[in-house]
């Protein structure tokens, strides 16, 4: 390895070693999707049309723990008729797959699980799925 190959290799590797000092492995999507996530249930808590219509995808569909699927329209007007009260959700899994998201959420309460997916197009992660599932206590 010649002189000018080695400054530079030194150097990406002293960068890889800072991003994992304090021990966080979370990528850029993955803060990004956490950010959607908790900017989405303040919509949902809020009752805000506006800001769901910016967070769903315009093919968003919902499937509830019943079996009952419901378009982005119906959903949107679900929640602002109807705003579920505060609640927060631990982020159990976050894989991601080029442009594409897959997040499971459990509720703080441990008796609901939300698994969604996102898409990114143009920059910008739009929830495009949520599935709702009971979580059986054991």
């Amino acid at each position: 390895m010649t002189g000018s190959r080695i400054a530079p290799t030194l150097l990406l590797m002293g960068l890889a070693i800072c991003a994992y000092a304090d021990g966080s492995t979370e990528t850029s999507s993955e803060t990004e999707l956490i950010a959607l996530d908790d900017a989405w249930i303040d919509a949902e808590v809020e009752g805000d049309r506006d800001a769901l219509e910016r967070i769903l995808h315009e093919d968003f569909l919902a499937t509830f723990a019943s079996g009952r699927t419901i378009d982005r329209a119906t959903f949107i007007d679900l929640i602002v008729d109807n705003p579920p009260a505060p609640f927060s959700v631990t982020h159990e899994t976050i894989r991601l797959h080029g442009d594409t998201a897959l997040v499971i959420d459990v509720s703080e309460d441990g008796k609901t699980k939300y698994t969604w997916i996102a898409t990114k197009r143009d920059g910008q992660w739009r929830v495009i799925s949520e599935t709702f599932s009971r979580i059986e206590s054991t």
